[in-house]
């Protein structure tokens, strides 16, 4: 009877599995950075792990172009024409997310001149731009609280001390009336000018020596008018 044929019940069918256990979604470790000046073109860097050639990116609610380097990184640039905010960074394999990472874009205008001839220019000699593309450049990072003197070439700062003061030596005299400075606070230090009662807040007219309180996020955008900086914006 060896021709006969059988069902062999002890193979039936023992339940499914869930397909998306089977499969890594991308996984997002850290960016290059978290922040950038309104209007700048910066590329920004995503580590993690299993990313692919055809991962995408959402930046909020745009799709930047993706650049893959390999499995535990890919690329991108932040789109110059985006208000300043608060972003989502998310990347995707297919239909299947990743955690979401927060990016910044900063209200920073730049600083730029009005020569007697008419044309623009823009005193950040490192980075010199059209003025057709208004942009600044990179920010400045103080860790330490010694006294930092601000450059010519510089316009945004960042302060990220716990150490309690960072004082910061401002530009003055004539030949920087109209100059623009970009402030930020991430440390819990209070930011102050070396020079007192050189600060005057928005809706006052009392000069003062703080720049930024000792709050992590704090931001002031200040215009030297030839005797004092004026708080333009700030938060």
């Amino acid at each position: 009877m060896s021709e006969l044929l059988f069902q062999n019940y002890s193979n039936k069918c023992k339940g499914w599995t869930n397909p998306t256990n089977t499969y890594f979604g991308p996984n997002i470790s850290n960016l290059s950075g978290y922040y950038s000046p309104a209007g700048s073109t910066t590329l920004v860097a995503i580590s993690g792990s299993y990313f692919f050639s055809f991962s995408t990116i959402s930046f909020g609610t745009y799709n930047p172009t993706v650049y893959f380097i390999n499995s535990n990184n890919i690329q991108f640039y932040v789109p110059s024409t985006l208000n300043s905010g608060t972003y989502p960074v998310q990347v995707f394999n297919g239909s299947i997310g990743s955690n979401i990472v927060n990016y910044t874009i900063d209200n920073a205008s730049g600083y730029w001149i009005l020569n007697s001839n008419g044309a623009i220019s823009n005193t950040n000699t490192t980075n010199l731009v059209s003025v057709t593309s208004l942009s600044r450049g990179a920010p400045i990072t103080i860790t330490n609280t010694s006294p930092y003197t601000v450059p010519n070439n510089v316009n945004w700062i960042i302060c990220d001390s716990t150490a309690g003061i960072v004082t910061i030596t401002l530009p003055s005299g004539t030949s920087y009336i109209g100059r623009e400075l970009m402030i930020k606070n991430i440390g819990t230090n209070t930011v102050v000018s070396s020079e007192p009662s050189i600060i005057v807040p928005i809706a006052t007219t009392t000069p003062t020596t703080t720049i930024l309180p000792n709050t992590p996020g704090a931001w002031a955008t200040i215009v030297y008018d030839g005797n004092y900086w004026i708080t333009m914006q700030s938060n």
